[in-house]
C-alpha cells in the first residue's frame, strides 16, 4: 500500500512538472511571436528613418545606414540609386530631417519569417546652397515588406502608399 502510495505520487509530480513545461514552452513561443512582431515594426521604421535622413555633409554614411537596413530587391533598389542620390545631394547641399508619426504591424507570416507593416513620417527638406527656397514638407506612408534573415529584421521592399 505504502509502495502503491509513493508510486502514485511520483506520477502526479511527473505529470505536474510536464503540465508546467508545457505552460513554460507556450508562453515562451508567446513571448517570441510577440518579440518577432515588435522587432518587424522596429526595422520598418529603422529604415524609414534612414531613408528621410540625408545630408550633404555626411551622405556616404546616410546610404550606408539605408543599405545597412534593407535586403534583396529593396536593398539592390537602393544600391542602384545610390549615385545619383549622392551627386543631387551634394550638388543641392541639401539637407532632410524626418520625423516618424506612426507605425503599425499590417500582418505576419505564419512562420514569423515575413512580415509586412505600415510606416507614416514627415520630413523638411531646405538647401544650403545659396537659394533662398523655403524648406519644403514631404509626407510619406509606406507599406514595408520586412524579412528575417540570420535572425535580424530587415526591410525587402518598401512602396509609398496613398
Amino acid at each position: 500500500m505504502r509502495r502503491a502510495l509513493t508510486v502514485g505520487l511520483v506520477l502526479v509530480a511527473v505529470a505536474l512538472a510536464l503540465v508546467v513545461q508545457r505552460l513554460a514552452g507556450a508562453r515562451t513561443e508567446a513571448e517570441a511571436a510577440a518579440q518577432d512582431r515588435q522587432m518587424a515594426v522596429r526595422a520598418a521604421m529603422a529604415h524609414a528613418v534612414s531613408l528621410m535622413t540625408i545630408d550633404h555633409h555626411r551622405i556616404d554614411d546616410d546610404i550606408k545606414r539605408a543599405l545597412a537596413t534593407s535586403t534583396g530587391p529593396e536593398k539592390a533598389r537602393y544600391a542602384a540609386n545610390q549615385a545619383a542620390l549622392r551627386s543631387a545631394t551634394l550638388k543641392n547641399k541639401a539637407v532632410q530631417t524626418g520625423v516618424l508619426r506612426a507605425s503599425a504591424l499590417a500582418s505576419i507570416a505564419g512562420d514569423r519569417r515575413t512580415a509586412q507593416v505600415l510606416v507614416v513620417a514627415d520630413a523638411v527638406i531646405h538647401w544650403e546652397d545659396g537659394r533662398k527656397a523655403a524648406p519644403e514638407e514631404r509626407f510619406f506612408r509606406w507599406r514595408m515588406d520586412v524579412t528575417k534573415a540570420s535572425g535580424l529584421w530587415l526591410v525587402s521592399g518598401a512602396e509609398l502608399v496613398q
